[in-house]
């Protein structure tokens, strides 16, 4: 599935979309003088907005994907360390000048600590930006790059902005490094992402260990929240990687639904 279909499928099939959709049909349907239906679409739309924030919908469907793939213990050497993108505001970094990031921003900040700890390992970072602001980018860590200070200092840095899903993460990663037979390679990605992307990896024939950062779950506790647009955007997120996971494993990108390893 190319990626502008992807998209526009997920824009209309995620949940805060299904919320406006059936409010919209509310309002139609109300204009209609079938007030009954209405009413019903209307309760419909707010029952699945408020519901988020209500039950931990949100850990109930996330933890099983946060916790399927634990973090591998780390090795004395490390060849290359890949960094999938998400974390970077790419937009908001090309016209500003400086490192912009999201909620995902742990996977930046692994980078920098795994970087520290191994200083010989490759560092490959995927998806960072579009092909609009590619110039922003440098292979080394100078002045002008985005990342600098010595663990980024005299060392091997890939950008691979082409990149423009977690698929091609691994294809463009496997083609510009060649991994060898007994190279070790650490994967960082959110924990919720890990499994697909792990999955991605095994496909193609690469064993990667896996180093997941940004985990989004405590548990399963009960604890309505006021915060009921943010909930239902964070609701959003879940569903979009369980619908990502079924979608890989129709499209033979990854062996099982959830791989183990």
């Amino acid at each position: 599935m190319n990626l502008p279909l992807s998209d526009t499928l997920w824009m209309l099939l995620q949940p805060s979309t299904v919320v406006l959709l059936l409010m919209m049909l509310s309002l139609l349907v109300g204009l209609l003088r079938r007030r009954g239906a209405s009413r019903l679409l209307l309760s419909a739309a707010l029952l699945l907005m408020v519901l988020p924030a209500i039950l931990p919908l949100r850990a109930l469907l996330a933890q099983p994907l946060e916790n399927h793939v634990p973090m591998a213990p780390l090795p004395e050497r490390v060849d290359g360390i890949i960094v999938l993108g998400g974390a970077v505001e790419w937009r908001v970094t090309a016209v500003r000048g400086q490192l912009a990031v999201n909620e995902a921003a742990e996977r930046l900040m692994a980078a920098a600590a795994l970087a520290q700890r191994y200083p010989q390992a490759t560092l490959v970072f995927t998806g960072l930006f579009a092909e609009t602001a590619p110039q922003e980018f440098r292979p080394q860590a100078t002045p002008q790059s985005f990342f600098t200070g010595p663990a980024f200092a005299n060392r091997r840095i890939i950008y691979l902005g082409a990149s423009r899903s977690t698929f091609e993460d691994a294809l463009l990663s496997q083609q510009a490094l060649s991994p060898q037979a007994g190279q070790t390679w650490l994967l960082v990605t959110s924990a919720m992402h890990m499994p697909r992307a792990m999955g991605t990896f095994q496909t193609l024939g690469w064993r990667v260990l896996p180093y997941p950062v940004d985990y989004r779950t405590a548990g399963l506790e009960l604890a309505p929240s006021l915060n009921i647009i943010g909930e239902l955007a964070a609701f959003d997120q879940v569903v979009r990687e369980w619908g990502a996971v079924f979608i890989y494993q129709l499209l033979g990108r990854t062996q099982t639904l959830l791989p183990r390893f």
